[in-house]
């Protein structure tokens, strides 16, 4: 049987050096990363401060490894967890998802509420949808056609014109009273789908990362899905 010595902690071990002084063990700023430490990340738990998180630092976090990201995980679990404890709130059924990217980062990250009878995905139909512009730190409360099938079927040019001119239709039949924009929206992206996302929207509201609060999130979101809710009755 091998007999191990307990180790005494290093406090009483610099106790027994003659005059060295005990030093107090303070905290790292950087967290422990560079002695190979890491400590789990602390993110938000309302959805209006994870949003303006996600606007300030998606940029940065891009830069870093898609997989295993805890950033990522934040997102596509807890954020979505977020906005169904908001659609559970409500009479009709939505499907919430979430998302940073699939098999990499996207150009923006998204929170959508889809009405199962119309669409389950971003690619087609109509639905709502929360964008990120992390390149202007700005949170994007969308009423969103879905680009993907049209840029796929048509083309860039062609798909813009269809998307515009369905964006157009949807907010000649909204006849719920509203405040929202119906201009063009911005996502910071020249990529094909944040493009294409921004000829397909038909009535929009957003707030910078600094300014938005739960209750604005709220009021807006409730009254965007009671204009959704409108325009796709349940089946």
């Amino acid at each position: 049987m091998v007999h191990r010595r307990a180790i005494p902690p290093r406090v009483e071990i610099q106790a027994l050096r003659p005059r060295a002084p005990v030093r107090r063990f303070r905290p790292r700023r950087d967290g422990g990363r560079a002695s190979g430490l890491s400590q789990p990340p602390e993110y938000p738990t309302g959805l209006a401060a994870a949003l303006s998180l996600t606007a300030r630092r998606f940029i940065h976090e891009r830069q870093r490894p898609f997989a295993g990201s805890p950033f990522a995980r934040f997102f596509r679990q807890d954020v979505a967890r977020m906005g169904r404890d908001m659609a559970a709130l409500r009479s009709e059924p939505l499907m919430v998802r979430a998302s940073v990217g699939a098999q990499g980062w996207a150009s923006i990250p998204w929170l959508t509420f889809f009405a199962p009878h119309v669409t389950r995905s971003m690619r087609q139909g109509l639905y709502v949808a929360f964008l990120i512009n992390s390149h202007d730190e700005r949170i994007v409360l969308s009423l969103q056609h879905g680009a993907g099938t049209a840029l796929t079927q048509l083309g860039p040019d062609m798909a813009h014109r269809h998307l515009r001119h369905m964006a157009s239709a949807t907010r000649a039949n909204v006849a719920f009273p509203h405040d929202f924009d119906d201009g063009p929206i911005s996502l910071g992206s020249s990529a094909a789908l944040p493009l294409a996302y921004q000829a397909g929207c038909a009535l929009s509201r957003t707030w910078g990362a600094d300014t938005l609060t739960a209750n604005q999130l709220t009021t807006d979101l409730t009254r965007m899905l009671d204009i959704y809710r409108d325009l796709v009755p349940p089946a």
